[in-house]
């Protein structure tokens, strides 16, 4: 089989996991819920030979995924079958979606009395009637039936041609593995090649110049992780005062390159975009220390392009140095005068040993796997990646046919194909159905992304990836199949330059991603001259787009199987325009990303988007979303974050039954909920709950939504008046909640003092009566008048790890926290009315007080004067300890200065004395 014939091969064949989806879609056809349909519009009978049809089809692909038939071998034939009955099973998703949002319409319905029950059936019964249901499902059921003989038939040609030989791809359990494995994929064997870089690096340190060391082997065999060793190792930690981790990849953008070194160095975010202010600031940051930098996975071959790199890093401080990652030996060449550190392969023995790491539950119980282990890293060729990912295949294996199967894949003896080894999609075709198309819809990414669980969750929910199971979240087990690719080492862990986890796709895996998706997904950068057309036959697309140009979306982009559409940009100042017809052409999307394109309004047309699931708008100068946009029933995310001028959300918005996901700015400008919001109760997340002063946007709106989880701001709950009104909310009932904010707006000074009285009294009932759940683990109080805290505050059961106060005009003494179990942080700020912090923070209990608490916090307290003394056995756990602003503070007790590693004092200037 040739290169060519290779990658068509995973197009057609044991790579059709979005063939699987689509033939998935079909089997809904047999559900209860459309036995029923049949019933109604007498199309029972139609249905159930679509189902027969359907179950003809999936055995015959699963038997062609079980052997090597021509099915493999990218002919014009099969692909001609593949891309016919996608898009037959493209239209069987729009009948699919289109009838089960009319459903969901008219269960979400139910509640209404008979006579308009009666109605809105009719509506749905007229809708169907419209729509010619029974017709669509005949000549749907004609061009199966047509695809399923010319299936038969091909078979029967390859079954001529040749005799079949075995690829297995036996079905395992895909529950995500708990097999604890090494992270450090490439350790084994490399501790020679890190001690000798080291040692160059001293060498080099010692001698003052500055110098670039290149790292140059094949991909997959271990440059990063090497770099990464290095990196981290502890005589360089100690040598170099300032260590940089830059990702390179293929596509050079000298500016990018210095932005990302710039907030490495300065741990912070980068606005600037221009390359002289860059250099200034990075001269400011690099010459006075002491760097190491790495350029990781460095393509470039221009001379050019290094000149101009390498000549903003040469002001840097004496002995400081770069290591460059490369494939390429021309790029070693470049970036050094000397020779470069050339990566070997591992030995057969290293690689057995990392396979061993992964496969080690396995070969103690059948000590018969040993030999077949030791066969296979033979067949590594010395390289990691290779070693590593089938470890952890193999991991999921059970028995040692399973093992030979692998051991025995003709896969070995394949030529490199787009530089994807052969033997890595092993890992690929020994993954279930439902892991493999999540996999391959990944390509739709750059290389080199940072993905984030949560969001890349959200588009596979999106595009119906997740199959329900049970009353299990469809997040949830979204979560899982990430944790189950990410411990077949699809993904790598990395920390990102605010110390946050990410990952990220080995390049190799990256372009495996590509070849098996291919026609299908695509991704490629924005350019307003390229006709997009072309990508008639994508159903995933994202486009990257340049950051300096303008962004004009046109009717011209057309394609109706188009299922994603990504516009991805870092640039907050790109400036964009959508056409009002562009969606009339995209109507069957899942996934619309516009995110910092720079648009203003969003298009009153986009109701035709009907199967839209995620919609993300964020970082544009939106103000204002169409009222058509509560048309959007199927619409599960609704992302508007740093849209700083967004004023108001839609009126209609209690419509989109199907949200569940609703972030926005929380100190944005919005200025109350639209009413009946409660009726969105399938939400999980809400950035805020703005309280209104009108019936149906009041604080009571809140009481069915009880899956909400994560975070939650209540902002303006002065509008809250009456107790009953807070006792409605249920807080109580909001069991998943981590972090709850509790937000008043300051009263205005001069208030009647009989009025002011009222206002306190008010808010200290309402703040008892917002009682959260015992599982909250984090609090925020703003501005609250009152003068007395609530007993939930100190109830010894809660869960509480972070409690911040702040803006308490009127509270003049701390709430009693001391026999909080699980408090770590506590902070303070803005109290100006508290003079005296004593034993009654500590309470009167005997036990250990605040036994877990690890940092204090006190900011602008104007009024305080002294501290009591903190007895000996409180805080044993507290080693960070703040204050700042306390012009009054007279004295602090010794044992929060004195005893801790980390303390700071500021702008206290009465202090008499400091510990």
């Amino acid at each position: 089989m040739g290169d060519s014939s290779f990658a068509s091969g995973f197009k057609t064949g044991f790579g059709s996991a979005f063939l699987q989806f689509a033939l998935e879609r079909f089997a809904t056809f047999g559900s209860v819920a459309w036995r029923e349909i049949g019933v109604i519009w007498g199309v029972e009978d139609e249905l159930r030979k679509l189902q027969r049809t359907y179950l003809k089809i999936h055995e015959l692909v699963e038997l062609m995924e079980g052997s090597s038939l021509s099915l493999f071998d990218g002919s014009k034939a099969w692909q001609i079958w593949f891309e016919d009955m996608r898009k037959l099973a493209y239209d069987a998703d729009a009948l699919l979606d289109h009838v089960s949002l009319h459903l969901s319409s008219y269960c979400a319905d139910r509640s209404v009395n008979a006579r308009q029950e009666n109605q809105v059936f009719s509506m749905v019964l007229s809708s169907f009637n419209e729509l010619k249901l029974p017709n669509k499902i005949c000549k749907m059921q004609e061009k199966l039936d047509e695809l399923a003989k010319e299936m038969e038939g091909l078979v029967m040609i390859e079954k001529l041609k040749l005799d079949p030989y075995k690829i297995a791809t036996p079905r395992f359990n895909s529950l995500y593995s708990t097999v604890l494995f090494v992270d450090d994929k490439a350790v084994v064997g490399r501790e020679r090649d890190r001690e000798h870089i080291v040692d160059w690096l001293s060498e080099k340190c010692e001698r003052g110049d500055f110098s670039v060391i290149p790292i140059v082997g094949m991909g997959g065999i271990g440059k990063t992780t090497l770099a990464r060793l290095v990196y981290d190792d502890e005589r360089v930690r100690y040598v170099f005062e300032r260590r940089i981790w830059v990702s390179i990849s293929m596509d050079f953008d000298i500016v990018r390159i210095v932005k990302s070194v710039v907030e490495s160095a300065t741990l912070c975010a980068c606005n600037l975009s221009d390359l002289i202010s860059l250099q200034a600031m990075l001269r400011d940051v690099l010459s006075t220390r002491k760097f190491l930098l790495v350029l990781d996975d460095y393509w470039s071959e221009s001379h050019a392009d290094w000149d101009v790199l390498c000549s903003l890093f040469r002001f840097g401080s004496k002995g400081s140095k770069i290591i460059v990652t490369t494939r390429s030996t021309k790029v070693s060449s470049i970036v050094s005068c000397s020779i470069a550190y050339k990566l070997e392969n591992l030995s057969d023995d290293d690689c057995w040993k990392l396979i061993e790491q992964r496969t080690l539950a396995s070969t103690q119980t059948n000590q018969n796997l040993g030999p077949i282990s030791r066969q296979i890293a033979k067949k590594c060729k010395g390289l990691p990646l290779v070693a590593v990912t089938l470890g952890c295949v193999l991991r999921c294996k059970t028995n040692e046919e399973e093992w030979h199967s692998i051991l025995e894949s003709e896969l070995w003896d394949m030529p490199q194909t787009e530089n994807v080894f052969p033997v890595l999609m092993l890992s690929y075709v020994h993954l279930p159905a439902h892991l493999r198309r999540c996999f391959a819809y990944c390509s739709i990414f750059p290389q080199n992304h940072e993905f984030e669980v949560e969001e890349l969750v959200l588009l596979w929910m999106a595009e119906g990836f997740i199959q329900p199971v049970g009353a299990r979240r469809l997040e949830d087990l979204g979560a899982d199949y990430f944790h189950d690719l990410y411990s077949r080492s699809f993904f790598q862990q990395y920390k990102n330059t605010s110390n946050q986890t990410t990952y990220k796709m080995h390049d190799l895996i990256h372009d495996m991603a590509r070849v098996v998706s291919k026609d299908i997904c695509f991704h490629t950068k924005y350019n307003s001259s390229d006709c997009y057309p072309l990508f008639g036959n994508a159903c995933h697309l994202s486009l990257l787009h340049d950051n300096s140009q303008h962004i004009e979306l046109k009717a011209s982009l057309k394609n109706e199987r188009l299922r994603t559409f990504l516009l991805m940009s870092t640039n907050v100042s790109s400036r964009g325009e959508l056409h009002p017809e562009l969606f009339q052409h995209l109507q069957f999307l899942r996934v619309l990303g516009l995110s910092s394109i720079g648009i203003a309004e969003l298009p009153d047309s986009v109701d035709k988007l009907e199967y839209l699931r995620y919609l993300n708008l964020s970082r544009n100068p939106i103000s204002h979303l169409p009222e058509s946009m509560c048309r959007l029933a199927a619409l599960q995310t609704l992302k508007l974050t740093n849209c700083p001028q967004l004023c108001d959300l839609p009126k209609d918005m209690k419509n989109l039954a199907n949200l569940r996901h609703l972030h926005f700015d929380v100190k944005g400008q919005l200025q109350s909920m639209p009413l009946q919001f409660g009726r969105l109760t399938n939400l999980q997340t809400l950035s805020a709950y703005i309280v209104g002063r009108k019936e149906g946007n009041g604080i009571g709106e809140l009481k069915n939504v009880n899956g909400l989880r994560g975070s939650l701001c209540i902002k303006n709950i002065e509008h809250v008046l009456d107790l009953k009104d807070a006792v409605e909310a249920k807080l109580g009932m909001k069991t998943c909640l981590d972090k709850l904010e509790l937000q008043w707006r300051k009263l205005r000074s001069g208030l009647d003092p009989q009025l002011l009285d009222r206002r306190k009294n008010e808010q200290a009932e309402v703040l008892a009566n917002l009682q959260p759940h015992e599982n909250v683990k984090e609090l925020v109080i703003q501005n609250y008048c009152g003068v007395i805290y609530p007993d939930w505050l100190s109830q010894p059961w809660r869960k509480f790890t972070s409690i911040h106060l702040q803006g308490l005009k009127y509270c003049d003494n701390l709430p009693s926290l001391g026999q909080l179990p699980f408090l770590k942080h506590f902070a303070i700020s803005d109290l100006p009315s508290l003079k005296y912090v004593d034993h009654n923070f500590y309470g009167t209990c005997n036990a250990a007080t605040f036994p877990s608490l690890e940092s204090f916090q006190l900011h602008d307290m104007s009024a305080l004067l002294h501290w009591r003394n903190v007895s000996n056995d409180a805080m044993p756990c507290l080693n960070t300890f703040t204050i700042h602003g306390c012009p009054n503070l007279i004295s602090l007790p010794h044992k929060l200065l004195s005893l801790l590693p980390y303390s700071s004092v500021s702008n206290c200037g009465s202090l008499q004395a400091v510990p």
